[in-house]
């Protein structure tokens, strides 16, 4: 048996990504002599490998919503509901930064606690152009692309954050179909309505697949290779021709002063109508391997790194990005990082959950790959919409 005085966790390979962690666990080694190494994988490694094939070699994992449905089934986390105080994880969910804790909530049991929380919203160089220039709505971006020029214009539009991307603009069209706030509902799993169990409304999903053709068109080709980092680097760097991106994960990391050439701000997702909008939640939850030889020392550091106390303190001076709403709404931390919180709140707080079925990660890779192939391609939308279909039906597990 090796040494449980020694946790090995895996998260992803940003200062976002590990130097919070690195931070909480300094604080654990002190509290209880317990270290914790970790191990660091690329973003899309984060994105697209399965927990279920970390969780034989990692105390703690850093994963994904999407991925719990998989993991539950595979028996590979421990439920967190079984080793922590039941009052704590209610006060957690009190606290949460839009839906991020309820996302590791699948089928009555927690299975991971939220170290950060994250959206999609819009981004922009801080002072290379007017606030008042940066649009507040969809039907606004074309302007800004014929003013500024087309590479002015950048998405995170690689496979994955394509899918995100029209994703969010399927809840923006039916956040204007339904009315003021009724476009918000969630279902039970905070799924929106429009994604059910038979998968995204066809009619809804085909309004937002063209309506991301379109705006491919106003932004920068390299667009579509693109992640959020390389977008946001791009941002961040002021001889850059990029100015503005439309819709990106939001990362605290560029809207502090001294960490990149120039600062990153951010706002509030577009809209298509007159109220904001959610988009797509995303952020980070950190779970414990039900293979764990240390499961409630690995438990133990999960609430450490999910307490207020943390976020609040040695994980936001680390530059991390909270997972708590005190947090986000702390006027101290968010001075620290010129009002990325304020300024982004009203679409973490609307924002939704994809689903935790099994099967769905698998589900997302080929769907993205066949969103970004036939956009690429000119498919016609109806054809896309079909496939993606197709894909939902031979995937997932509803």
């Amino acid at each position: 048996m090796r040494d449980v005085s020694r946790l090995r966790g895996i998260t992803w390979d940003h200062p976002r990504g590990i130097d919070a962690l690195r931070a909480g666990s300094d604080a654990f080694a002190r509290r209880t002599g317990v270290t914790v190494e970790w191990t660091a994988r690329s973003l899309r490694e984060f994105e697209d490998t399965p927990v279920a094939e970390l969780t034989g070699e990692y105390d703690l994992v850093a994963l994904d919503h999407p991925f719990i449905g998989d993991a539950v089934e595979a028996g590979a986390l421990l439920p967190l509901d079984s080793v922590l105080p039941p009052g704590e994880l209610r006060e957690r969910a009190g606290d949460s930064a839009g839906p991020s804790h309820a996302s590791y909530h699948w089928r009555g049991r927690q299975w991971g606690g939220a170290v950060d929380a994250a959206c999609m919203v819009a981004a922009h160089r801080a002072g290379a152009v007017e606030r008042t220039e940066i649009p507040e709505r969809w039907d606004d971006v074309p302007a800004f692309a014929r003013r500024h020029g087309r590479e002015a214009v950048l998405l995170a539009a690689n496979p994955t954050h394509l899918w995100g991307t029209v994703l969010s603009l399927c809840e923006a069209g039916a956040d204007t179909a339904a009315g003021p706030r009724e476009g918000w509902r969630r279902g039970a799993d905070g799924r929106p309505e429009w994604w059910g169990d038979a998968g995204v409304d066809p009619a809804l999903l085909g309004e937002a697949v063209e309506r991301a053709r379109r705006l491919l068109a106003l932004c920068a080709p390299e667009s579509s290779a693109a992640d959020p980092i390389a977008v946001l680097e791009r941002l961040a760097d002021p001889h850059d021709a990029a100015l503005y991106c439309p819709l990106v994960f939001g990362y605290v990391t560029y809207a502090r002063p001294g960490a990149r050439p120039a600062l990153v701000a951010f706002t509030d997702a577009p809209r298509l109508g007159d109220e904001p909008v959610g988009t797509l939640t995303g952020g980070v939850g950190l779970a414990v391997s039900a293979r764990s030889d240390a499961g409630r020392d690995a438990a133990a550091f999960v609430r450490l790194a999910t307490s207020a106390q943390v976020q609040r303190g040695p994980a936001h001076a680390a530059g991390g990005q909270a997972g708590r709403r005190s947090v986000w709404l702390d006027a101290r931390v968010d001075d620290e990082v010129t009002g990325f919180y304020r300024s982004t709140l009203a679409t973490m707080d609307r924002s939704f959950l994809r689903p935790r079925l099994p099967g769905y990660p698998a589900y997302q890779r080929a769907a993205a790959e066949e969103l970004h192939r036939g956009l690429a391609k000119g498919v016609r939308g109806r054809d896309i919409v079909t496939e993606l279909g197709n894909l939902w039906r031979k995937h997932v597990r509803a």
